[in-house]
């Protein structure tokens, strides 16, 4: 089933971020497992995502354009806290159960052997 553009428009609240290995070893928490983060998707087609940790002591934000096809979504960045991510095209499958929002796919670096899994509620 393909996810229509505007099932994304609005707010999503950061349930958590987790780097998923393909070796089966736990998964990390780059922001740590009680990180704070809002994804926003506008109807003009532009992202912004922010997640910090709990303490305040670090955050990565970016903000660009967003594409949906077959059910993924393309963040094309922008601007971003990270210089090396500017001009990246992320790819993030999409996987909606009510109100939770999945996105996952490849690590910004590639390489790693892991994969990025995010996931958001409607705020």
């Amino acid at each position: 089933m393909s996810v229509l553009p505007s099932a994304l428009l609005g707010g999503w609240r950061l349930v958590s971020w987790s780097f998923v290995y393909e070796d089966g070893r736990p998964p990390e928490f780059p922001m740590g497992p009680d990180a704070g983060g809002y994804i926003l998707y506008t109807p003009q087609g532009q992202v912004s995502a922010t997640i910090m940790r709990a303490d305040a002591s670090d955050c990565f934000a970016y903000a660009g354009s967003y594409e949906i096809a077959d059910g993924t979504v393309f963040h094309t960045i922008e601007i971003s806290t990270n210089k090396a991510l500017i001009g990246v095209r992320s790819t993030r499958h999409i996987r909606m159960d009510g109100e939770q929002l999945t996105l996952s796919g490849p690590d910004f670096t590639p390489g790693t052997k892991r994969s990025q899994q995010i996931v958001w509620r409607r705020a």
